[in-house]
């Protein structure tokens, strides 16, 4: 009775041990990362437009330093969607949209982060 009491326990252990071991991989992980700094991003740019539940995004992906680059398009204040427009986020007060400075700043602004 002991023995067999033993032998359950050093079992519980072992797949304990073995459940532990089955974390994420690193693609998971990274995958996982993407997607957060992703939702990030897009939560930032909706707080800079007139219309957030209006707005739409393609073309996303993480670049340098976890930037998040993509595209959105959102209603104006007239009803009317802008068209997609790129933008770079890398924190709520660090999230610029192409509409927001000249074409050539935003331009090296996204060729350092995002390519």
């Amino acid at each position: 009775m002991i023995f067999a009491n033993t032998t359950r326990r050093v079992a519980v252990l072992a797949l304990m041990a073995v459940l532990a071991a089955c974390g994420k991989s690193a693609a998971e992980k990274r995958q996982e990362e993407a997607a957060t700094l992703t939702s990030l991003g897009e939560k930032y740019v909706k707080e800079k437009v007139r219309e957030p539940s209006t707005a739409m995004f393609r073309n996303q992906v993480v670049g340098k330093g976890g930037a998040t680059c993509g595209e959105f398009n959102a209603k104006d204040a007239f009803g009317a969607y802008i068209g997609y427009q790129r933008y770079i986020s890398v924190a709520r007060d660090l999230t610029l949209l192409a509409q927001d400075v000249s074409p050539a700043e935003f331009e090296q602004n996204w060729n350092q982060l995002c390519r």
